[in-house]
């Protein structure tokens, strides 16, 4: 069969999920969420999934790639994860690498690296889920803050020692993350962020940085101090998952893509999962499907349809900066740069020489199904008036690209880790757009878990808690519009006492 018509079966797949309607149908000892897939027109199915019109820079920059082959017939294996991104590899990679007579296999939808995982603004922040220091330490204490924030701790030293170990050349550069105050703010959030990193016994990797020098090294005055986090810095993410996918294979995953699942089936002793070509039965399910885990089927008998729901997050590049243009910016650390602020930009240099930036106020929550739309012309527009703002000397400088793509959010802010209703079944989602050494370490609790062993990771309380749902779908989506039209209205009271003023289209 001709990759043509795989893809073509995928995307038929695809539309059916996103607009069938699904029967749940049981009989002794088995579940089954059926789908029924109405007509749809050739032209319609050539179109491709509406993501993949808006391919990232990482994208469109790499080299090129000749993806797995889909599943085709049947495969009986120990354990299947669903989901190609970073959770997903790196639960397979840990799994044979503990475990290496374990017969694992990985289904992708589309390609590694489809979603957030290769679409991401190239940060290694220390940050767990959608919290600030404040959040975390305020909602679970300090000592359970501590415990999360060294999860992600352990999460960046795995992407270090996994690139050297298995030679994946992600151009990661170790700069760690400038966290800045807007002056006209105060410098209160990172004087409090300093004495909560304190708490939870993390001060020896942050270093307070006065206002002053904040000016001198980035040729800004919109800031006011900083605390610079040594943990992390920049890396090509999509280079990183595809390097990890190989790591996997070479240990003896199986990974199939363009294999969407369209069906799971439980019975006591077996899980089989239909695709569009082939089908798998595993005794043990990990299902590291992030911002798609509501379109699952069977999402709602498993447990999972209210567990996260999708924001849709935009970001923007520069054309790459002349030497003489970086010789005026300055950033002698060449580290990302995160606003603490309601009007959140982050800003981050590349190791092609441009500038990515991401604004928190083009963020938008979808309907349910519908994960679009992933650019916004808006962003592009004034985007650059926006960088010049906080950068004059970046003045003038291109764009290169916009694009976007869908994060997943939890209700309580932080990431959801550990069983389904079903004990067989594994899931992780959640990360809150901060998901790169979230999600690799996800993957290695998520094999700890597989094989019934009690670690570090598989007893935190953050994995073997009840974890909080939203009320419904559409409540969810709601709330999530709710916040972002708060944040909003913030963005636009803060921006416009900048001089030069912030101006954002409504």
């Amino acid at each position: 069969m001709s990759l043509d018509k795989i893809r073509l079966m995928s995307d038929f797949l695809r539309g059916g999920a996103n607009q069938s309607h699904g029967r749940s149908v049981s009989a002794k000892g088995k579940h089954r969420m059926e789908v029924v897939i109405p007509n749809t027109s050739a032209e319609k199915l050539s179109g491709g999934s509406i993501l993949n019109r808006s391919r990232s820079h990482w994208w469109n920059t790499s080299d090129s790639y000749q993806p797995s082959a889909p599943l085709v017939g049947q495969a009986d294996v120990d354990v299947c994860i669903v989901g190609g991104g970073i959770n997903g590899l790196s639960t397979a990679y840990h799994l044979k690498k503990l475990e290496p007579s374990l017969e694992v296999a990985l289904l992708e939808a589309e390609v590694v690296g489809f979603g957030a995982s290769g679409r991401n603004a190239g940060q290694i922040i220390m940050k767990f889920g959608g919290t600030s220091p404040e959040r975390l330490v305020g909602s679970y204490g300090a000592e359970r803050a501590r415990e999360a924030w060294n999860y992600i701790h352990r999460g960046i030293a795995l992407i270090q020692d996994l690139r050297l170990d298995e030679d994946i050349d992600c151009d990661y550069a170790n700069t760690g993350t400038m966290n800045v105050c807007l002056r006209i703010e105060g410098d209160g959030h990172v004087d409090e962020a300093m004495r909560l990193m304190e708490r939870m016994g993390q001060s020896q990797y942050v270093a307070y940085v006065e206002s002053e020098r904040v000016e001198q090294e980035l040729g800004s005055n919109q800031f006011g101090a900083a605390y610079h986090e040594s943990r992390g810095g920049q890396f090509n993410p999509l280079k990183l998952v595809r390097g990890l996918k190989r790591a996997a294979e070479r240990r003896g995953a199986r990974v199939y893509e363009n294999s969407p699942v369209a069906s799971i089936d439980t019975t006591e002793n077996l899980m089989t999962l239909h695709t569009g070509l082939g089908v798998i039965r595993c005794k043990k399910l990990v299902l590291a499907t992030n911002a798609f885990t509501h379109l699952l089927p069977g999402a709602r008998r498993l447990g999972l349809a209210r567990e996260q729901t999708p924001l849709m997050v935009k970001g923007v590049i520069t054309q790459p900066l002349s030497p003489q243009q970086w010789e005026r910016v300055g950033w002698p650390r060449r580290a990302g740069i995160n606003i603490h602020s309601d009007l959140f930009y982050s800003f981050a240099p590349t190791a092609d020489g441009r500038i990515l930036y991401v604004g928190g106020y083009y963020t938008s929550a979808p309907w349910d199904r519908n994960l679009a739309p992933e650019i916004d012309t808006r962003l592009k527009r004034v985007g650059p008036d926006h960088l010049a703002a906080f950068f004059p000397a970046l003045y003038g400088v291109g764009v290169a690209q916009t694009w976007g793509g869908p994060i997943s959010i939890t209700p309580d802010w932080i990431p959801h880790v550990g069983e389904a209703r079903d004990p067989r079944i594994l899931y992780a989602c959640g990360c809150w757009g901060n998901g790169m050494p979230c999600g690799m370490q996800n993957g290695r609790t998520l094999a700890e878990l597989a094989l019934g062993k009690h670690t570090e990771n598989a007893d935190a309380w953050f994995v073997t808690r009840k974890k909080r749902k939203w009320p419904s779908r559409i409540l969810a989506a709601f709330l999530a519009k709710g916040v972002i039209r708060k944040r909003h209205v913030a963005n636009r009271r803060i921006g416009g006492r900048m001089t030069p003023p912030l101006r954002f289209p409504r």
